[in-house]
């Protein structure tokens, strides 16, 4: 046996051997291919996944986490079913019942009349979902159902009707919500419901939507909220005169700090008065996200002033305008919310946005705003300078754009697109009634620097359909849906 000792460091009379193995490059790292993957927007997925073995490691994952079984094979997804995360079926069959997804997390089922049982079986099959939607009725009482659910002990979100909720089986269904975390009750009863409220309170839920209120139910729903003393958020979505009882019924709880922790609300009504509303945002502590419809009426008050407390901890705010109106609350928050996230608003003033304050939501992901331009003659002075502020959003994935003719956007390189090649990340864009006279070398512009685009809503073209008809046939060989 011969000694053989590395030397610690290469002189002239050692030189160093000319065929040493070099080290990984970053994207030979399997650690890094899973960071890129997790970045990719859906449609790039099977194409690096063809790249080589390393990369198939990387995106098979990632691929198959989130699936939809209507019409699909079942070969391919049992091979991969222990790397599915979430399932959607709208019509549960026989071969459904034949795979199992050891990993399930999150399961949205639709049941169908016969199919109610076959259903049940799956549901029952998957013990490890901590997340559960139920859509569509159940028929009759499915006692078993609900003996599964109790023993799945990593179930913290559930979303049903309240027929199926409060049934033959609410004595189990209370005790469920003991452990819940999220609740969606859609009610769906134009009748009053009757039912026994639990005698203490559900101290677990922390989120709470009630979807299609109506009637006296209402009152129902607004003691439903008292019994859960920890909601941090509220989804309400409902309409007709019982709108501003279920907002007077809140004020009343939040003056009376029965929701000391209540920070998001999305209420979709629109019979707030202005008085009301003051008193809403006012006996909240901290709000992080509001999400509201207003009349025109209502964009009258100082909603900018009456927010403002609220402004360094706000990430989402929608406020859903019935009737065209320009409001500086966009720009003012804006400039004023460093943690916002999404925001639906109101048209507001190009010429406010390119003279104003700077913006500081550098953080926006979900962007919903028109721009009022003014005289045609001074969009090619103005939207440049809105691009340049749009171009600092470079986290933005979804962009909507609403309006009349003199609020929208002319989506062309010579009015300034190329300003906006810093929104990479963005993969939705949706346009409402704007009028566009997009053409291909716009539209190419769009395929090179939005490579995460997949989907692009409304007319590129609205002068000519033939050219309008190139540009969405060239975005769907992309696949871009339009």
């Amino acid at each position: 046996m011969h000694a053989f000792h590395l030397p610690l460091f290469h002189t002239n009379r050692h030189p160093p051997a000319t065929h040493q193995l070099m080290p990984p490059t970053p994207l030979e790292l399997p650690e890094i291919l899973s960071l890129v993957a997790a970045y990719l927007p859906p449609r790039s997925l099977p194409a690096c996944a063809r790249i080589s073995k390393a990369w198939y490691q990387a995106c098979v994952p990632f691929i198959w986490k989130d699936i939809d079984l209507k019409d699909q094979p079942m070969a391919p997804i049992q091979s991969h079913s222990h790397l599915v995360k979430k399932v959607r079926i709208a019509c549960v069959r026989e071969e459904h019942n034949a795979v199992r997804f050891p990993n399930l997390d999150s399961l949205e089922l639709n049941f169908q009349g016969h199919q109610n049982s076959a259903g049940v079986q799956f549901v029952m099959e998957h013990p490890t979902i901590t997340r559960l939607a139920l859509r569509t009725l159940l028929s009759g009482s499915r006692t078993e159902l609900w003996d599964n659910l109790l023993g799945f002990r990593y179930l913290k979100t559930l979303a049903l009707t309240s027929k199926e909720a409060f049934g033959l089986n609410i004595d189990k269904f209370w005790q469920l919500c003991t452990r819940l975390e999220r609740l969606d009750i859609y009610v769906r009863h134009y009748s009053n419901l009757s039912f026994t409220m639990p005698p203490g309170e559900l101290t677990s839920i922390k989120d709470l939507g009630v979807y299609g209120c109506y009637s006296n139910n209402v009152p129902v729903f607004t003691e439903f909220i008292r019994r859960c003393p920890r909601l941090t958020s509220i989804h309400w979505h409902t309409s007709g005169p019982y709108e501003k009882t279920f907002i007077s019924g809140l004020v009343a709880l939040l003056e009376a700090k029965a929701l000391p922790d209540l920070e998001y609300l999305e209420a979709r009504t629109r019979k707030i008065t202005n008085h009301l509303f003051t008193r809403l945002i006012k006996s909240m502590s901290r709000i992080t996200g509001l999400l509201v419809d207003f009349s025109d009426d209502s964009m009258k008050m100082d909603f900018a002033t009456l927010i403002e407390p609220h402004f360094s901890n706000l990430r989402v705010l929608e406020m859903n305008v019935y009737g065209y109106t320009t409001s500086p609350v966009a720009q003012v928050v804006m400039s004023s919310c460093p943690l916002l996230e999404r925001l639906v608003a109101p048209c507001v003033d190009a010429l406010l946005v390119a003279e104003g304050k700077p913006w500081v939501c550098f953080r926006l992901m979900f962007l919903d705003l028109a721009f009022s331009f003014g005289p045609p003659s001074t969009l090619n002075h103005l939207q440049p300078l809105v691009f340049d502020q749009l171009s600092k959003l470079t986290q933005l994935e979804e962009w909507h754009i609403t309006g009349p003719t003199n609020c929208g956007v002319d989506l062309r390189i010579e009015k300034g697109l190329h300003r906006l090649s810093t929104l990479r990340l963005l993969h939705s864009v949706i346009l409402y009634d704007i009028v566009e006279r997009m053409g291909d070398v716009d539209v190419e512009w769009m395929l090179e620097h939005w490579k995460s685009l997949t989907e692009f809503r409304g007319s590129l073209n609205t002068y000519d359909d033939k050219i309008r008809r190139a540009l969405e046939n060239k975005l769907e060989e992309h696949g871009i849906k339009g």
